[in-house]
């Protein structure tokens, strides 16, 4: 049985789609009132009109609201204007689809309809309107009348809570956000120390007074490119040389003179090969006493060198080759006066030295330039690796190299090393090696020392002030890779009475910020001023957490009168 559905004006689309889905029946009549939020936009009627087909429910619209009529009928919805025409089944019809008013007819044959058009007798009947038919009667549901918002009581809760929470972050704010810096100006007695700092490895020498302790650090780096020679060159042949050594079988000493162009030949039957003489050479050759010069004789009275005598001559092949490198004891054959039966020669060592002409690969000057460039390249390449391996070694210590560069040093070697231009080169490995050292030293050694300075200086009841010291970059101003170095610095600082600032502190949680210099002054010697400033506003009130206020304390000399006498610092050397 048809069943129809209530709508109410603040319904969306998705509260009328639920109110349908919510029906067990389906064949239904939903009323929407006129100016319903729900339908007033084809995009809610034709998901109205998509989940209507899709859950398989007959859904009529039944609305007095022309906008909702047509967004239904446009949607494909059968539309009534009433619910009591929807119980009736009179569907609301647009005014262009309505059948022609009934006509009636005259005497003289001719029909005159209700709108005052004509037909004549002849024209085509109008059809009776079918019998009226019996329509089923419609249920409707009973909808509960519309009730007050809900939300209207959580608004007015969320209020209250809203209200509270306000309250509460405010008492919160007010007792944990203020925050106070107080500056207390104190005259206190100014210091200064101007110490030389002696550095070694000698961990003895560092316990002593403006010494510290220094390390070495080294490193170790290579690297490698392949020389390739482009550059050609013809080597002339050059001649084999060897020595020839003469020995006699006479009783008596003999002399003469060789003179360049004598030649010695191969023992060969063709004698191929002959060498000859470089250069006038004196033999003197013969028995004598052995072990001692010989009384007197031949080469003596020729003015020949006695003792011990000269056998021996440098000689060449006559023809550059490389065939003349003949083996020992092969230049045999001497065509000589005095005669050979008397006397021998023969070559005791291989001739050496021979060469034919040839082509020989060489390195050119274009070569040599551009692998002298390239080394320079590595090198600077290796000194950049070795310099970040030392930092990486010395762990947060700083290089002590002083102005003349002295205290590191990077030595490079290259192997093998490189050739001339024109020499003859052959593809090569060059490798080029970086060994690296220097000394090194901790700042804080020469902070702690500068410290123990100014602190001899603190008159006995008071202390150094360490949040005001002014410690300049140690110079570094000799140095050597042995780390033995020598450091000049310059720190001043201020011997201020004993502050216990927590317990102050304490003492100005929740004052009036006008009593504060009273505070201090009463628990600090020599205040001169102090000034508050608050956060985020001025309060009446210094805020109630001591970690909430921050003492700063900035310092004025004060006359320099019965100073302690101190130990002069120590020397450099």
């Amino acid at each position: 049985m048809p069943v129809v559905i209530q709508s109410r004006p603040d319904d969306e689309i998705a509260d009328i789609i639920e109110r349908i889905r919510s029906s067990k029946d389906h064949d239904i009549g939903l009323v929407i009132p006129s100016g319903s939020r729900g339908m007033q936009t084809p995009l809610s009627a034709r998901l109205l009109s998509q989940f209507c087909r899709q859950s398989g429910r007959r859904t009529a619209i039944v609305s007095d609201d022309p906008r909702v009529q047509e967004l239904a009928r446009a949607s494909g919805f059968t539309v009534y204007a009433s619910v009591l025409g929807y119980e009736r089944g009179i569907e609301l019809v647009p005014a262009a689809s309505r059948p022609a008013a009934p006509a009636a007819w005259n005497d003289t044959g001719v029909a005159t309809a209700v709108d005052g058009s004509t037909r004549t007798a002849g024209a085509a009947v109008a059809t009776a309107p079918p019998p009226p038919t019996r329509v089923e009667p419609r249920r409707v549901l009973a909808v509960p009348p519309p009730r007050a918002p809900r939300f209207r009581d959580r608004r007015r809760m969320l209020y209250f809570a809203g209200a509270g929470v306000a309250v509460v972050g405010l008492l919160l704010f007010f007792t944990l956000a203020p925050s106070a810096k107080i500056t207390m100006t104190v005259a206190a007695l100014p210091l200064s120390a101007s110490p030389t700092i002696l550095g070694s490895t000698d961990a003895n020498a560092a316990h002593q007074g403006d010494h510290i302790l220094t390390s070495v650090v080294t490193s170790t780096a290579m690297n490698q490119f392949s020389a390739n020679p482009t550059g050609q060159k013809t080597l002339p042949a050059t001649s084999a040389t060897t020595t020839e050594v003469i020995t006699s079988d006479l009783p008596g000493q003999t002399y003469f003179v060789l003179h360049p162009g004598d030649y010695f030949q191969s023992n060969d039957a063709s004698h191929s090969i002959t060498f000859v003489v470089l250069s006038d050479t004196h033999i003197c050759v013969g028995p004598g006493p052995a072990g001692t010069p010989p009384p007197g004789g031949m080469c003596t009275d020729s003015g020949f060198q006695e003792w011990p005598p000269n056998d021996a001559a440098a000689v060449a092949d006559r023809v550059a080759e490389s065939a003349g490198n003949v083996g020992a004891g092969t230049l045999t054959y001497w065509q000589q006066n005095p005669a050979p039966s008397h006397l021998a020669a023969t070559n005791p060592s291989a001739a050496k030295g021979g060469a034919d002409q040839k082509q020989v690969t060489v390195a050119s000057t274009t070569d040599v330039a551009g692998w002298t460039n390239q080394v320079q390249q590595i090198e600077n390449q290796l000194t950049t690796q070795v310099n970040d391996d030392m930092r990486t070694k010395a762990n947060g210590k700083s290089f002590a190299v002083d102005p003349s560069g002295s205290g590191k040093t990077i030595a490079f070697t290259v192997n093998p090393a490189l050739p001339n231009a024109n020499d003859q080169y052959a593809q090569t490995q060059i490798t080029i090696t970086a060994n690296a050292k220097v000394a090194v030293y901790d700042p804080n050694d020469v902070k702690n020392a500068v410290i123990a300075d100014l602190q001899a200086q603190v008159p006995q009841g008071d202390q150094l002030a360490n949040d005001k010291l002014n410690i300049q970059q140690p110079s570094v101003t000799q140095a050597a890779d042995d780390g033995t170095i020598v450091l000049s610095v310059t720190a001043t600082g201020f011997g201020q009475p004993i502050v216990d600032l927590k317990g102050l502190k304490g003492r100005l949680t929740g004052k009036n910020p006008g009593d504060a210099h009273k505070i201090i002054a009463n628990r600090i010697d020599h205040v001169q001023s102090v000034a508050v400033s608050e956060f985020p506003f001025t309060l009446f009130y210094l805020p109630f957490f001591a970690d909430r206020i921050e003492i700063d304390e900035s310092f004025v000399p004060t006359p320099q009168t019965n100073l302690p006498q101190t130990s002069p610092l120590p020397s450099s050397s």
